[in-house]
């Protein structure tokens, strides 16, 4: 296993098994246009990577691509997930954002 590129809590990663995401059908994190803060992250599931993916994350269990364009802003982040009452759902504390919305779905660097 190579060095990891980006961090995942115990709760994501429970919560990403618990989606079914495997090295087989892996978890891509990408940045795409939109959100209150410009770029939001979006997450998808896939079987098939391209020579233009990387790696940011493998365990024994789980895998975890981005593509060529969204690395750079991605890397050195923190997965984690939350259940608390108010808002349910992946987190993303990244220390390439200079501005997040609310709700920290979005960012803008």
């Amino acid at each position: 296993m190579s060095e990891q590129l980006i961090s995942i809590t115990p709760d994501a990663v429970d919560e990403l098994k618990r989606l079914g995401i495997t090295k087989e059908e892996f978890l891509r994190i990408s940045l795409v246009p939109g959100g209150c803060s410009g770029l939001s992250y979006q997450l998808n599931t896939e079987t098939t990577a391209t020579g233009f993916d990387t790696v940011m994350y493998e365990d024994d269990d789980i895998k975890i691509v981005t593509d060529r364009e969204s690395i750079s802003y991605l890397k050195g982040m923190t997965v984690d997930y939350s259940r608390d009452l108010i808002n349910i759902g992946f987190r993303f504390d990244n220390p390439n954002a200079v501005d997040t919305c609310g709700c920290g779905n979005s960012m803008r660097v």
